[in-house]
């Protein structure tokens, strides 16, 4: 039978034995954790990795992007703005180009294939139909009552005023949504629709003795202009014997050679200090007088010729010879 010392030595024993299988236990059991751990974290680290090149290559990209985009796109302002929205969506690797792509453009693009005489003619049209015509008269009441009905500058204020900034407003909105003038700049339609306030306006406030000036002036250049067109009909109709007797070398058949010096300005007073024109006119007009008279009627009153000043043999003070044209002195 063991005696106490022994058993006390068996249990001491087999204590430590436990202790030790313990110990290796909770070591294996420690590495293996710690290998997952390690596993783990080399998986994240790699994901990171991964995740830093992704990053880069999308920096990379949009760099390179952005290079091109800026020769197209202006890149400052609002313009600046949509691109950076662009470029999130484009990192984001979300698709959408269809609905930012009208905000990268510029915010207006002309398409209208007109010119500007004819914009001009159709907006002027449009006042007509919708400004009120202060000058207007008849004796249709229902005329009468439509012109009342239209809008209305307040020409005793300035354009600013909210009376006129509302009719702005209101043509601005009608004449844009024209379908004819789709494309019109809104400048260019602002613009004319100042310019007939300003018109309008200064009209409104003539005085009598500016609307006679004017008037006079209308029908001056009225005449003038009509002259002019005459004379040219004329020159067309007949440039082959005017031309033959001016006395031009003909070069080409088909040569007008004098067609160039009819100008508007030159037709003021029927006369030219360029003594080749005056003789020009002096034969245009002969002709056209002579046509008229082949084909007036009974009681029509005949045009005159028209001469060249008749040479008066005096002496002419230095005064008015500084006034008068190079050809209406004869220096002999």
């Amino acid at each position: 039978m063991p005696s106490n010392s022994s058993r006390k030595t068996d249990r001491k024993g087999k204590g430590k034995a436990s202790a030790s299988i313990s110990t290796s236990a909770n070591r294996v059991l420690a590495g293996r954790r710690y290998a997952e751990i390690v596993e783990i974290f080399n998986k994240v680290n790699n994901n990171i990795n991964g995740v830093k090149d992704d990053i880069a290559a999308v920096n990379s990209n949009m760099a390179a992007f952005k290079n091109r985009m800026g020769v197209v796109v202006d890149t400052s302002g609002k313009a600046h703005t949509a691109f950076a929205d662009f470029a999130t969506a484009y990192a984001n690797n979300q698709t959408r180009m269809a609905s930012l792509g009208p905000s990268l453009m510029p915010s207006y693009v002309p398409q209208t294939s007109l010119s500007d005489a004819e914009v001009s003619v159709i907006i002027s049209e449009i006042f007509a139909e919708k400004l009120w015509d202060w000058k207007f008269e008849s004796d249709d009441p229902a005329l009468v009552a439509e012109n009342e009905s239209k809008k209305k500058w307040n020409l005793n204020e300035k354009i600013n005023h909210r009376n006129n900034i509302a009719v702005i407003n209101y043509l601005k909105s009608y004449i844009s949504a024209q379908t004819r003038l789709a494309g019109t700049h809104p400048r260019v339609i602002s613009d004319k629709i100042k310019n007939r306030y300003k018109h309008s306006h200064r009209t409104f406030h003539e005085s009598p003795e500016q609307k006679a000036k004017k008037n006079s002036k209308g029908r001056a250049n009225s005449r003038t202009l009509q002259m002019s067109i005459q004379r040219k009909s004329t020159y067309m109709d007949n440039w082959v014997a005017i031309d033959a007797a001016m006395g031009h070398k003909t070069g080409n058949s088909v040569e007008k050679a004098y067609l160039k010096l009819f100008q508007k300005d030159a037709m003021s007073d029927g006369e030219s200090d360029i003594e080749i024109f005056n003789r020009l006119l002096t034969m245009v007009d002969d002709i056209d007088h002579t046509h008229h008279v082949l084909n007036a009627g009974v009681g029509t009153k005949p045009r005159m010729n028209r001469y060249p000043a008749t040479l008066l043999p005096c002496s002419v003070p230095a005064t008015l010879s500084q006034s008068l044209p190079r050809w209406a002195i004869n220096d002999e």
